[in-house]
């Protein structure tokens, strides 16, 4: 039977963190001649023994329903469920435990070298001498995934894993060394302090504003918490995330309504004011007592999320070119599914039709006017822009773009005297048009969808602003043999036909919100192509131009031997896909592409 080690800490994650594994005080055995238990002695010996582990420090016993022995710098837990398989015997989560869910901050995603590593499953890197440590000792087999960056523990430096603790001096031998967590958390067991907490997920707010933080905390320690005097428990916050800016205040302590005593509950409510950036943020609520946390002492602080956000942006699709570059097209045929309104240029109201009713628009370039035909065979005309919307629930449809023609947003018909052709131009919600974009399957791993999604809105955003400040009447062109004048510029666009091949991607665009990749503070033209051939270009000795410090041509291991297909500037979409499927996140997929880009909110 083949096991997944991803799956098997991601799962441990996830049930401690829903509180599914209870730690709970053991009782623990005088140290003196403990052995090492049948159990655990082929895991213990393999991993290096006492040196590695530490002795033991209890017998084996029951915790939560599995069998495991305490060492000094491990606790070793045994599933039954893996017997036979490398992972019947494996580290508990004890570094992720004693640090009691402290938020360390994370690591920008970058590209792999052979000193540092990215590690995507918590947002961390390794670097130098504690990568080797971790490769030379099994890595995430026995000390699992960083869950810090490299911090100063009393003058030594040290980095936290979900199953231990590494530190390193210079001055002693080894300099590297796992620290004695097993000793720790034997005390924090034993310190009377234990706390669990209800935490209601703030409501999203606008940058600048307040939300609220409604929490209910258990005493499930023995000591009762006093609410006034030398030893009064209150309530602080710290921020649990990367967001500039970094030097904003946290939310002020909050004091206890009254003692809680052993088993007793407290509610307690708070504002917290959000940055003035949008963005998803993150505040810590964690009890202390004479100035101590209680995650100092191993007690789980939660973490709540809540975003900061502007109102989405609309976004401007061309969708038909009525003009000699597109043959046999010489108007739009616009329906609805439920109903539709017609507006002139001045917002009076032209006609309103019922569900599969049509009116068929062109453009009279002699009379200098569009030209509707309705139903019933009446005519009608008008000078200047028409603007079709659809009725409540309903969606517009575009005859002459099938198989792709129907559309969530409203329409305009117009005339662009630049290229003397007509456009039907689709206004909508910029993350509904991203889940249009049919440059990538549905079907594709996960990280995939969100690094796409990333990369589509990056250049949507960036395409917008550089046409708007031009006063184009479009931001994006369909890029379908229906806009060949437009062809090769833009993202390739089938409004809701796309969706209805699968959800995931609305769901990754959902999932990533207003994210988008910047460069010196500015939001990157993100392009990206189909398949690379073991490097990519670089936009300036491709196309000319400015150089461009994010897009620099890169080795690509993922599509080693292949053909170039595509422009081979930026994000190789196969090899995003084989990227993920090796277990990147999106963020470290867009940064092996793109070259010292950020990620951030921008609405």
């Amino acid at each position: 039977m083949r096991v997944s080690r991803r799956a098997l800490l991601y799962t441990a994650v996830t049930a401690a963190a829903a509180g599914m594994t209870p730690w709970g005080p053991a009782l623990f055995a005088q140290e003196a001649e403990i052995a090492v238990d049948s159990t655990f002695r082929s895991f213990y010996d393999r991993m290096g023994g006492a040196a590695v582990l530490g002795a033991p420090l209890t017998a084996r016993y029951e915790l939560n329903g599995r069998q495991v022995q305490l060492f000094e710098n491990f606790l070793l837990e045994h599933w039954a469920e893996h017997s036979g398989t490398d992972y019947e015997v494996q580290p508990a989560l004890l570094g992720a435990k004693v640090s009691g869910n402290r938020y360390f901050g994370q690591s920008q995603p970058f590209r792999d070298s052979s000193q540092a590593i990215y590690v995507p499953d918590t947002r961390q890197s390794l670097r130098l001498g504690f990568l080797g440590f971790w490769r030379e000792r099994g890595g995430a087999d026995l000390l699992g995934y960083p869950i810090s960056e490299e911090v100063d523990d009393d003058g030594i430096t040290a980095q936290w894993f979900q199953r231990a603790k590494l530190t390193y001096d210079a001055d002693r031998t080894p300099a590297i060394q796992i620290a004695d967590l097993g000793r720790t958390w034997q005390r924090q067991t034993q310190d009377g302090i234990a706390a669990v907490y209800a935490v209601d997920r703030p409501a999203a707010a606008v940058p600048g504003e307040s939300t609220q933080v409604r929490l209910v905390i258990t005493n499930e320690g023995t000591d009762t918490w006093a609410s006034a005097g030398d030893d009064a428990v209150t309530l602080g916050f710290r921020w649990a995330d990367r967001h500039s800016p970094r030097d904003r205040e946290p939310p002020a302590s909050l004091a206890l309504t009254s003692d809680v005593a052993a088993g007793e509950q407290v509610e307690l409510t708070t504002t917290v004011k959000l940055p003035d950036s949008p963005g998803q943020y993150r505040v810590q609520p964690d009890l202390h007592r004479n100035g101590e946390w209680f995650s100092a002492d191993g007690v789980v602080a939660p973490i709540a999320d809540t975003r900061a956000e502007l109102a989405e942006p609309e976004l401007r699709v061309g969708l038909l070119d009525i003009s000699d570059d597109n043959p046999g097209v010489t108007a739009a045929t616009i329906s609805s599914t439920k109903g539709l309104q017609i507006l002139d240029e001045g917002g009076s109201e032209l006609a309103e039709l019922a569900a599969g009713q049509s009116v068929v628009i062109h453009r009279d370039v002699a009379g200098e006017q569009q030209v509707l035909q309705l139903p019933g065979n009446v005519r009608d005309t008008t000078a200047g822009r028409v603007q079709i919307f659809p009725l409540e629930g309903s969606l517009l449809r575009l005859a002459e773009t099938a198989p792709w023609r129907t559309y969530r947003g409203s329409f305009e018909f117009v005339w662009l005297p630049r290229y003397s052709s007509a456009w039907v131009v689709n206004i909508l919600p910029l993350e509904d048009y991203l889940s249009g974009i049919a440059e990538q399957g549905d079907y594709i791993p996960w990280e995939a969808l969100r690094a796409s999604a990333i990369a589509f809105r990056s250049y949507a955003m960036a395409t917008r602003a550089e046409r708007r400040a031009s006063n184009l009447i479009f931001d994006a062109a369909g890029s379908t043999h229906h806009t060949p004048t437009m062809f090769t510029r833009h993202q390739i666009y089938h409004g809701l036909a796309r969706e209805l091949t699968g959800t995931r991607l609305r769901e990754a665009v959902a999932d990533t919100r207003g994210q988008v990749m910047t460069h010196d503070g500015e939001t990157i033209m993100a392009v990206y192509f189909s398949r690379a051939d073991g490097h990519t270009r670089s936009w300036h000795e491709t196309w000319g131009g400015a150089f461009k410090p994010w897009a620099v041509g890169v080795p690509d291991p993922y599509s080693e031997g292949q053909t170039l297909l595509g422009h081979g500037i930026g994000l190789p979409l196969r090899s995003a896909n084989a990227m993920a499927g090796t277990g990147a996140n999106g963020e470290q997929i867009l940064a092996s592409y793109y070259t010292d880009v950020e990620f951030d909110a921008i609405y």
